[in-house]
């Protein structure tokens, strides 16, 4: 047996976002964003990020955890051996010099969902996840560690006949206790997908995406699955997410469980490979059957290179289903860029969706320059800094941005800055929107309810890689709690409204399906309003002068 464990080495996660880019760090000791940030590709080449953000799955995402251990060997067997690894995310990673074009790659494994585990396999790795786990996870909710301890134990009664898509599951349910969206189970993997893909608006389920077999079902209300209602279903599934609050629980959903029937199929709501919808269509409920689409499993690689240390192992969704939707972009009002910025009439509208640059032709110092050199601040009234879709990353690449947009306010004090929020927005995000109200001037958040909460934030952590299942569990890590009981004598604001959970808008606006069909941001319609600023009764009157 070997036991590997690593706290403060110089691993890091990374995300890969297709087959020629560098990579990029996720998170580097400041605060993590999603655990799961994902680029979409599709075979035309229109791309859309998702959060974290998953998060944020696709046909080119590779989630990489690097080794970079010099007490490391890897053998022919190189996984087979090993019990349990740790992976730090605590500090920067860097490949230096290294040619990535002389990267190779190896296959070490598959993480098989439907692998049965021996009484024996699941007994170790149940009892590594309760050793490690908390020593890793940096917060337990309003959980205890005698608590954790007590649902550990009692998967230990029932060790015989669990597969590894069971046990994920198990482990899910447990780790939703923590309230802290940082910390996962493998959320974004499954066995079977559906034909479509949902978004939840309000509480109800909308088909945002579909197989081409399934198109006439694209936006449609589902009413029900199975029988059972979607409501129903919410609830249940929740209860397998950890998240800070209801927007960062049903966020997940629509590239996790809700994209999968592996969870549906354990709740005994679906039985087989074929399932029955009431759908809403044009103000009728009409029943629909669908056969649902069987994933492969996906691998787990090495990269590596010839004569240098570095080495890394990773594991790759592109195997999954992700080709046969054929309605990608549509889900989010952005382009796929990182970052980036236009002006509209007299108003500076900043997209950040990244909080970290991308590689050497997405830097947002670069891009700062060229907006400073192109708009000028007595040029503009309004600056609307867009973070509906910011799943996180580096909190001082989010500082550079706040400069930058606190000179603009400094040489023009007259402009009002205006923050679009949303579900996805979360983790450096999160810290973005407090340091925002703290520091700037005539402040306003526009959209939805933000994934992440307002009295505390947490970062990223460590990932724990139990050996015999081949799962990786995400921790957390260290926690930021904002004390908001004392009057900010500065700004006179009420920078926390509500309980703490979450970032409410001074002006909710949520897009409906009908503006998704139609590619209608109505969120950002409202802010590009000239008079925006003016009352109602204002704007009318201007209407008829």
């Amino acid at each position: 047996m070997k036991i590997i464990k690593e706290r403060n080495s110089r691993n890091l996660i990374k995300i890969k976002q297709n087959s020629s880019s560098p990579y990029t760090v996720l998170d580097g000791g400041e605060v993590g964003p999603d655990p799961h940030p994902c680029v979409i590709h599709t075979e035309k080449g229109c791309k859309s990020k998702m959060i974290n953000k998953i998060k944020k799955m696709s046909a080119a995402i590779i989630i990489i955890i690097a080794i970079a251990f010099s007490n490391i060997s890897y053998s022919d067997n190189e996984l087979d051996n090993i019990e349990v690894l740790t992976f730090s995310v605590n500090s920067m990673y860097n490949k230096g010099n290294l040619d990535t074009n002389k990267e190779k790659h190896k296959k070490l494994g598959e993480i098989e969902l439907n692998r049965v585990l021996s009484k024996e396999d699941y007994i170790k790795d149940v009892n590594n996840f309760k050793s490690f786990y908390i020593h890793e996870q940096g917060y337990l909710g309003g959980y205890t560690k005698e608590q954790l301890d007590s649902d550990i134990d009692k998967l230990l009664q029932n060790p015989t006949g669990n597969t590894v898509g069971d046990l994920n599951l198990q482990l899910s349910k447990i780790i939703s206790n923590m309230n802290d969206r940082h910390t996962t189970a493998m959320w974004h993997l499954g066995t079977e997908q559906f034909p479509f893909i949902i978004k939840i608006i309000g509480d109800e389920f909308y088909i945002i995406n579909t197989t081409e077999k399934c198109k006439d079902l694209l936006y449609s209300k589902i009413v029900s699955i199975e029988g059972v209602k979607s409501s129903e279903i919410l609830k249940i599934v929740c209860k397998y997410i950890s998240a800070e609050n209801e927007t960062g629980k049903k966020n997940i959903l629509h590239y996790g469980y809700m994209l999968y029937t592996d969870l549906l199929k354990k709740e005994n709501i679906i039985k087989g490979d074929k399932v029955h919808l009431q759908i809403l269509q044009n103000g009728k409920i009409v029943d629909k059957i669908v056969d649902t689409i069987k994933t492969d499993s996906i691998g787990i690689y090495k990269n590596y290179y010839d004569d240098e240390s570095y080495n890394q192992i990773m594991f790759d969704t592109s195997e999954l289903k992700w080709d046969a939707y054929t309605n990608w972009g549509k889900e989010q009002f952005t382009e796929n860029k990182p970052f980036y910025f236009y002006k509209s009439n007299r108003n500076l509208v900043i997209k950040y969706n990244y909080t970290y640059d991308i590689n050497k032709y997405n830097v947002l110092k670069d891009m700062i320059t060229k907006m400073q050199n192109e708009i000028q601040a007595k040029d503009i009234d309004n600056i609307i800094l867009d973070i509906r879709y910011n799943g996180g990353g580096m909190f001082t690449h989010a500082k550079e941005l706040e400069f930058a947009i606190m000179q603009y306010q400094l040489l023009n004090p007259k402009i009002n800055i205006k923050v679009l929020i949303g579900e996805d927005t979360f983790s450096a995000g999160i810290r973005m929107i407090d340091s925002v109200k703290r520091n700037l001037e005539n402040v306003q958040m526009i959209g939805t309810n933000t994934a992440g909460a307002s009295n505390h934030n947490m970062s990223g952590g460590n990932i724990v890689y139990l050996g015999k299942s081949k799962l990786f569990i995400y921790t957390s890590g260290e926690m930021r709690r904002y004390d908001y009981t004392y009057k900010d004598v500065i700004h006179s604001s009420n920078l926390n409204k509500g309980d703490g959970s979450t970032w409410y808008p001074d002006m909710f606006i949520e897009n409906q399906i009908e503006d998704y069909a139609v590619g209608n941001d109505k969120v950002m319609n409202y802010v590009l309003i000239d008079e925006g600023n003016n009352s109602l009764l204002h704007r009318i009157k201007g209407i008829f002068n």
